[in-house]
């Protein structure tokens, strides 16, 4: 027990860092579900169906621990009519994930994990062209996530769980200072702790197929913080000085189904769909403590979102080759949610492609994964709109992701 809680101590205690996703939702928790594309929903029997499905700890035996992360590595290019092409810093960004799960009895087990749901990094130059949108931009997020699972009868597992989330939003921009010849330097800055919660089914009917099914609920975050300004000497005094600033993001639910098949005892094959509702973030509304242009009352600013639910389409299969090792590949279509109308460079991005291998190690009580992810991005066309997006097209969207996880059984 003193083991436990120890880990249940480091968990709560980790955190984890900025990451890249389609909208900007994350799926890498761990090692073994990107290699495998996420497909733990059906197979959910490893400490990290915390993350994917906690039904499926009921499979679980005893207690478990888990715990890695994911090295991404995100590039993309945007392309601006008749000012060249400008590419993404080359940066790395850690995602963290840790899980413990523990059979209470016969009937009820309980699981923690702390990972990451949500995340984008955009770095691009501060003299870009497209730098009066934005020039930088950065969310990151982890969530605290207790269970409890239940077994209603030998075949079908129901549980429910607590999300704690923390929630940081920065963004960089320049303003143009016309009629002045100058630009600021425009930097906000915010964070927030919300809550959801999920409730999921896992159902084993034959010895060959497992249903796992997951609904997570919205997640409301009330952002407070601070707008900076690096503002030249000509500025007006009273003009753009530093003030507090506040705004609301309503995070999107989801459903995801899973069905693995078990051809054999040393095959799976899983195929998952997931539907995120982010019609939910309709605008990014910013609001200012003091006028930022006195006495013209501008204490807000609006930006259209109008974002759309989407479809994520995940297979993976995975294959036991002797009792240490087992290897698994996958493939993952993600629709982007973000219309043409209102794309920005926060998250200059369009559908993605995601192919992963991977291999496990298993030795005793001790399991090793390793994953390899590459991600590719459609290339898109944009057209100009009023929050500074200039004409052109956005290429070589791809991203590295290296995981590696450790679990342990007591």
């Amino acid at each position: 027990m003193k083991k436990v809680l120890s880990l249940v101590l480091i968990l709560v205690l980790v955190m984890a860092s900025v990451a890249y996703g389609a909208g900007f939702a994350l799926y890498e928790w761990s090692a073994r579900g990107n290699a495998l594309g996420g497909t733990l929903v059906g197979r959910a029997d490893d400490p990290s169906a915390v993350a994917y499905n906690p039904a499926g700890i009921t499979q679980l035996k005893g207690t478990h621990a888990l715990a890695g992360m994911t090295a991404i590595a995100p590039d993309v290019s945007v392309e601006i009519d008749g000012q060249g092409k400008t590419s993404t810093k080359n940066n790395w960004y850690f995602p963290l994930h840790a899980y413990v799960v523990t059979q209470l009895n016969d009937r009820y087990w309980l699981g923690i994990g702390e990972y990451t749901r949500f995340g984008l990094g955009t770095d691009f130059p501060s003299n870009w062209p497209g730098r009066f949108n934005a020039y930088f931009a950065e969310i990151k997020s982890y969530s605290i996530a207790p269970c409890l699972a239940m077994k209603l009868t030998d075949k079908l597992s129901l549980a429910f769980g607590l999300e704690g989330m923390y929630f940081d939003f920065t963004k960089k921009k320049k303003t143009d200072l016309t009629p002045i010849p100058s630009e600021m330097d425009t930097k906000i800055h915010g964070d927030s702790f919300g809550y959801g919660f999920n409730v999921s089914l896992h159902y084993v009917p034959f010895d060959w197929l497992k249903i796992g099914f997951v609904y997570r609920s919205q997640i409301e975050q009330s952002l407070k913080g601070r707008a900076t300004f690096e503002k030249p000497a000509v500025t007006p005094a009273t003009y753009f000085n530093d003030t507090g600033v506040s705004g609301d993001i309503t995070l999107p639910d989801s459903y995801t189904l899973g069905i693995v098949v078990y051809p054999n005892k040393k095959l799976s094959f899983e195929a998952d769909v997931v539907y995120t509702r982010w019609s939910s973030y309709d605008k990014l509304v910013i609001t200012y403590d003091d006028d930022l242009m006195p006495p013209n009352n501008i204490t807000q600013t609006v930006s259209k979102k109008d974002w759309k639910d989407v479809w994520r389409f995940q297979l993976g299969l995975e294959y036991q080759v002797d009792p240490h090792w087992t290897a698994r590949v996958s493939y993952i279509y993600d629709q982007t949610p973000i219309p043409d109308e209102h794309i920005d460079y926060m998250l200059p991005a369009n559908n993605r492609h995601l192919f992963g291998v991977g291999a496990g190690y298993k030795m005793g009580q001790w399991q090793l994964d390793f994953s390899y992810n590459y991600l590719i991005y459609e290339n898109r066309d944009v057209d100009r709109n009023s929050d500074g997006v200039l004409p052109g097209s956005i290429t070589d969207g791809r991203a590295h992701l290296i995981g590696i996880s450790l679990g342990y059984s007591f």
